[in-house]
């Protein structure tokens, strides 16, 4: 059995308390990842940390980010990760910002606030507007209006209310490869996405639009023995491909430079993401890439060091900025 503890504060109440009035702006962001994933334009890179824990500490990351990015935007075009629900796997631990603000409450409510809060100071403050992954599609509202770029995530991206909640967003939205790799289910995922549906979300019955920017995010994969995988290079982009002209839709890929394309070892990712960039064949392909990087290099079981990574290895801003430099020179 569960317990009913509190009623969640309403969208429409969460964005009176906590409103924003550079709508424009933000379709301006919008449509710029759009027109990368649809051919056009620089390069995505979808940049920060694993999981947002700490609001100063991202603010500075995105402070960092904002005079990286001033010295590249003729080439890339960067969206800062704003992870609010990313958990680390264990039963019991860190559920994200959503979940526990400052690491100490349940308070949900409070988490909503607090995750709309960040997200509001980083877009006044620097610019940008947030990528986060959608692994509870009933809250993607609370925060519609602050997301320009969507994930949804390898656990989620086979679960058919997640490729239909998907398909209703007004974004970009990218989809990992599921855990076991199947490039097959991934296609199916993107088309899912990609058309119009009929379906249920939040107490009402759903007509979507379908989303024309859905596309692929490799991130490994697990294989039959539980080892990590790598899928970024050639071989899997192109199988891919294929997949995705079999379906009739967009073969579109963004890199993940982590998860089991690096075995979790953050400092890997400078090496994929320059594979990636030195193969020519890929840029009719490749989008762009995904990192994971914080204000410090690794990642920590208890908040004490300011700026380091509370789930998922975090390449540091130092590493950071070095590698988007030299991506930026290749590009």
């Amino acid at each position: 059995m569960y317990q009913r503890v509190r009623k969640l504060i309403s969208v429409s109440e969460a964005k009176k308390l906590y409103p924003i009035d550079f709508s424009a702006s933000k379709i301006d962001f919008d449509n710029k990842i759009k027109e990368i994933i649809s051919g056009k334009g620089r390069f995505l890179l979808i940049i920060g940390p694993c999981s947002a824990d700490n609001h100063d500490a991202v603010l500075k990351y995105c402070e960092h980010l904002k005079r990286i990015s001033e010295k590249v935007q003729d080439k890339i075009f960067i969206v800062p990760r704003i992870y609010t629900t990313k958990p680390r796997s264990e039963a019991g631990a860190y559920r994200g910002i959503l979940h526990s603000p400052n690491c100490e409450s349940e308070d949900i409510n409070k988490g909503i606030l607090s995750a709309r809060q960040l997200m509001i100071d980083v877009a006044k403050n620097f610019d940008f507007f947030a990528a986060d992954e959608m692994l509870y599609p009933n809250l993607y509202m609370y925060f519609d209006d602050l997301l320009s770029y969507i994930t949804i995530g390898a656990r989620s991206s086979e679960d058919q209310l997640h490729r239909l909640a998907a398909s209703g967003l007004d974004v970009a939205v990218g989809i990992k490869n599921p855990m076991h790799g199947n490039l097959k289910s991934l296609a199916q995922a993107i088309k899912t996405a990609s058309l119009s549906n009929h379906f249920t979300l939040n107490g009402y019955e759903i007509v979507s639009s379908g989303n024309r920017s859905a596309h692929a995010i490799l991130r490994g994969f697990i294989d039959s023995n539980g080892k990590m995988q790598a899928n970024y290079t050639r071989g899997y982009i192109d199988k891919f491909a294929f997949e995705c002209s079999e379906l009739d839709i967009n073969p579109a890929i963004i890199i993940d430079c982590n998860h089991a394309n690096s075995g979790k070892n953050c400092l890997m990712e400078p090496q994929i993401a320059m594979d990636v960039v030195n193969t020519p064949q890929n840029r009719s392909i490749v989008k762009g890439l995904m990192i994971e990087s914080y204000l410090l290099d690794g990642k920590q079981s208890k908040p004490i060091e300011f700026g380091k990574s509370l789930t998922d290895e975090c390449l540091g801003i130092e590493k950071t900025e070095k590698l988007i430099y030299d991506i930026a020179e290749k590009l």
